[in-house]
């Protein structure tokens, strides 16, 4: 077989895989019995709201949201089915931080009595920074400082370093801490309840390529991610081990993180830690929140799992700046989009 048909061939065969694994999760868990989690979901510009509408669209009834303010989850709640009038959706609004154990307890409780279990979990929350190290300490050189006024000082004060270890803290919690807690109360009620598990992580590209301005933010989404795939494979050896108490055996939970780049909507103003002034980088090419929703929905349906990165093309940006030759280009670009 010559080169050109043995590409022609794999190409194929791959194609045909991928007609195959279409809405492939849909025909072994239809719609409406699907019982779906989505957490971060109290802004209305947001990712968890997309979702919502989203599975709305699809005809799933059986909806939980969650966030840490009643208010803004109804609201969330009522446009949804405002937009959607005939929509036969049980929408569910249940608050919780989810750093906090005792919600998240409480959380899994309400899932497992309204609902026998869960199918499909979002992990949409989290936080973000927006300054760089230096800024947050005062004394950036370049006067992108936490208090919006320029230096002449060279070392930050014991001020300025509490303001390190305080948006540290924050972001950690909002991003990893979060996560984890969420996870370890969530992943065994996955594995006992449902026969088709999966996890939806928001990350970020910022977890995969590094950023000036966002030096706390990347460092809290890779960790985020790491976390993520390395309990994907603690789920690969869980799967098919007994339940305790039950006949049955866990189900193998599949992880998507999906790692968007900048989105058109309100989160980084909302959910910085460390600035009120917005962000800085140039967004003229931001991602709008509902190609976001449906992308990540459409792999999870399709049952493709692993990493969702969008744009796709960042994907090679991470890949470019691990290598020498090509990190110099990714740091020049970074620097652009940054205006750092």
């Amino acid at each position: 077989m010559t080169t050109a048909r043995l590409a022609l061939a794999l190409l194929l065969a791959w194609l045909i895989a991928q007609w195959l694994r279409h809405n492939r999760r849909v025909k072994n868990l239809a719609p409406a019995s699907e019982r779906v989690a989505i957490l971060g979901a109290s802004t209305l510009d947001g990712l968890g709201a997309a979702l919502l509408h989203r599975y709305i669209e699809r005809g799933t009834k059986h909806i939980t949201i969650v966030g840490r303010r009643k208010e803004a989850l109804d609201a969330v709640r009522s446009a949804a089915l405002s937009k959607y009038p005939g929509a036969n959706a049980d929408i569910a609004v249940f608050v919780a931080d989810c750093t906090s154990t005792s919600d998240v307890i409480a959380l899994r409780s309400h899932i497992e009595s309204k609902y026998g279990g869960l199918d499909t979990l979002h992990i949409v929350f989290g936080v973000t920074s927006i300054l760089p190290l230096l800024g947050l300490a005062g004394v950036d050189p370049l006067g992108v400082n936490a208090d919006g006024v320029a230096t002449t000082r060279r070392d930050a004060d014991a001020a300025g370093l509490e303001r390190i270890v305080q948006t540290v803290e924050h972001s950690a919690n909002g991003n990893l801490t979060g996560t984890a807690v969420v996870l370890g109360a969530l992943v065994p009620l996955l594995q006992a309840t449902s026969t088709r598990p999966a996890v939806a992580v928001t990350g970020s590209v910022a977890g995969l390529v590094y950023a000036p301005t966002r030096s706390i933010y990347c460092a809290t989404k890779s960790a985020q991610h790491f976390l993520v795939n390395s309990v994907a494979l603690e789920c690969d050896r869980q799967a098919g081990l007994p339940i305790p108490g039950s006949s049955k055996r866990r189900a193998h939970v599949r992880f998507l993180i999906v790692a968007p780049g900048p989105i058109r909507n309100s989160f980084v103003a909302k959910y910085a830690v460390d600035s009120n002034d917005g962000p800085r980088d140039n967004r003229d090419r931001a991602l709008d929140v509902n190609d976001v929703a449906r992308d990540t929905v459409a792999r999870i349906d399709s049952e493709k799992y692993g990493m969702l990165v969008l744009p796709r093309y960042v994907f090679l940006a991470a890949l470019a700046s691990q290598f020498e030759a090509t990190r110099a280009l990714v740091a020049r670009i970074s620097h652009r989009m940054y205006r750092y």
